[in-house]
Formats: C-alpha cells, structure tokens, sequence
C-alpha cells in the first residue's frame, strides 16, 4: 500500500492543539507528508538528508546524507527506506534502517518525485518518463513503463486497487497494471497536472493548476464532474476526500468543500494567504497549513474555524499524522509537532 495521509481517517487530535516540539532540518522539504519508522519522524531535505528524530521528544536520532538533493519523499519498505536522488547519476539508494547501513544503490536518471511502497518494494517515475517497479532485497526492476515523450511528471505516483497512477503536465492521466506495468487506460484531461492525484474507493481525484478539480471513474478514467473556476490561474493542492467530501485549498487562499458524488459546494472559507498543501481530515475536523504561516482547523461539516497556529515558516508539504498529534513541515526547515492541549489534569 501507499504511504500517504489517508482518508476519512477516524482517529487522531481534536482541536485545541499546541506545538510540542520543534526540529532544525536544516533545510527544505518535497511537497509529500513525513514518514514513520517505530517511534520515530522520518524526514528527508533538498539539502540531501535524511533525519530520524524521536517522535515523542523531537530529539534527533540520527542524520544521514545522501550528498544529492531529495525533492520527493522516500519510502518505508519494511525496515528499509528507499531515497529517491535528484540530482546526479543515481536514482535511488535504499538504506537499512536497523543496520544503519547501505543495502543498494540503483544508478539511472534522477528522481524529483516521491517513491511509493508496495509490497515487497515501490514505484517511481525518473525524469526520462520511465515508471519503473522494483524490488526492495536487490533493486531489481520488476517492470518498466515509458511514458510518452512530452508528459512530465511533477507528482508522486498513486498506488491504489492494483494501478499505478501517474499524470502528467501536459494533461494526460494514466492507469497502469501495478502487477507487470501495462497500460489499463488513459485519459487526456488537457489541463496541467503538477500535484499527485488522490484516490478514494472507485473515484479519482485529480486538482489542476488552471481552476479545475476533476472526479474521475478510477476503472475507466471517464470524468464523473468536474468543478471550474471562473479564475483559471488559480492553483488547487491535491485535495483530501472522504466518502461524502472532496476538500482543496487553493492558490486564492479558499479552502473549497464538494460533495464527493457531485461535485456540488458544500462550504467555502476564506484564508489569509494561499493554501498550497494538501489538507488532512481527521474524523470531524480538517487540518491544512498555509502560505502565509498559518495552521488552521475547522470543522469539516460547517467549514467553522476552530483553531488557528502561528507557525515559523509557510506549509507546502502534506500533513503526516501520529499517535495523538500531527506533524507539520514548515519551509524554510522546520519539523513541528502539533498535540492536543493538555488539561490541568494532565499536566
């Protein structure tokens, strides 16, 4: 399976929330939510490191650098962790995490987007158009896929119901088979595609970066509904979606609200700044962080502001979510953990 924010998530904090603890990484962070390993906040930067830190105290377990820039997210196979390289002649290098150690390194065209994991390895797309299936004991290529020349890909591939799915920015949507990488279908949607498609029982959801959020037949690929903005320069963030919402912020700074059968407005809120990361619901409330410093809560019924956090940078990246709290990467390098604000009882 995936590792992504999941949704319709019924567990987690409730608002009030405060800042547990804070983490110099020293650098940026790729737009996908930070892993978890045990008790531990995996963490990778553009400064090419990755760094464990103690989920509980913020406290640093370790740093280990992989000398080339990682924009996307790697994955969690196991106790090995996949790092996806952006820069030089190597595509990726799996490291144990028990060990402490290299396991492989799997030379090729660099990696700007996130590795999915699967069973028994992951997914990635290189910047030459090959999406590639390995294996995570060797690298091994189980599979590869060459995308056509002029499709770009700027988002992590969705693993989900056995497909793989990978957009592109030229506007075309393609579904491949995750066992052997053939093409299942594919879709022309003819609007730019930059952040990675959200996938929910047979619905496909797919944000654009000219007004346009689309709900597709995750089988097919055929369009179900499709939301148009009259300001087509507006930028929606991959959204989050549950089995009666579709919530996205936006580069106007609206977090929308849609019914996930439809299409149609549930509630709108206006924000202070754009929301460029994807939000995060958890049970009744959502979570999203702005470009402008901000974290904010709201109900997720009303759209009602129920929270809102100061933070020390802008949020770009996907919310990942803990035992009783949340982890919030800020640019330009914080790691932050929000938790529930503790009762008198408590303290």
């Amino acid at each position: 399976m995936d590792i992504r924010p999941l949704p319709r998530v019924e567990f987690g904090p409730v608002p009030p929330l405060e800042i547990a603890w804070t983490y110099n990484a020293r650098a940026g962070f790729g737009p996908d939510a930070p892993l978890l390993f045990e008790d531990n906040v995996l963490v990778a930067t553009r400064q090419g490191e990755l760094h464990v830190i103690d989920l509980a105290t913020g406290k640093r377990g370790g740093t280990k650098r992989f000398g080339d820039a990682v924009n996307g997210s790697p994955a969690v196979i196991g106790k090995t962790v996949v790092v996806p390289i952006a820069m030089g002649r190597r595509a990726l290098t799996a490291y144990d995490l028990d060990a402490s150690d290299i396991r492989w390194r799997a030379r090729g065209a660099s990696v700007h987007v996130g590795v999915a994991s699967v069973e028994d390895g992951g997914v990635f797309v290189n910047t030459v158009g090959e999406v590639q299936r390995f294996d995570v004991e060797g690298g091994t290529v189980a599979w590869m896929h060459q995308l056509p020349e002029a499709m770009r890909v700027h988002a992590k591939p969705l693993v989900h119901d056995g497909l793989v799915i990978v957009a592109g920015d030229n506007g075309i949507v393609m579904a491949l088979s995750l066992d052997d990488g053939t093409l299942q279908w594919s879709a022309d949607i003819n609007l730019p595609i930059y952040v990675a498609p959200v996938a929910y029982d047979k619905k496909l959801l797919v944000s654009t970066t000219h007004g346009s959020l689309l709900s597709m037949n995750l089988d097919t690929g055929e369009i179900a509904w499709s939301v148009v903005l009259e300001d087509e320069t507006v930028h929606f963030s991959s959204p989050a979606v549950d089995g009666e919402l579709v919530i996205a912020g936006a580069s106007d700074g609206v977090l929308r609200s849609f019914n996930s059968d439809t299409g149609s407005i549930e509630w709108i809120v206006q924000c202070s700044d754009a929301l460029a990361a994807q939000p995060l619901i958890v049970g009744e409330t959502v979570y999203v962080g702005s470009m402008g410093n901000w974290f904010y809560a709201f109900d997720r019924a009303s759209g009602e502001l129920l929270q809102e956090i100061e933070l020390r940078g802008r949020v770009k990246s996907a919310i990942g979510l803990v035992s009783e709290g949340l982890i919030v990467l800020t640019e330009p390098r914080y790691v932050v953990r929000l938790s529930p604000v503790k009762t008198d009882d408590e303290v």
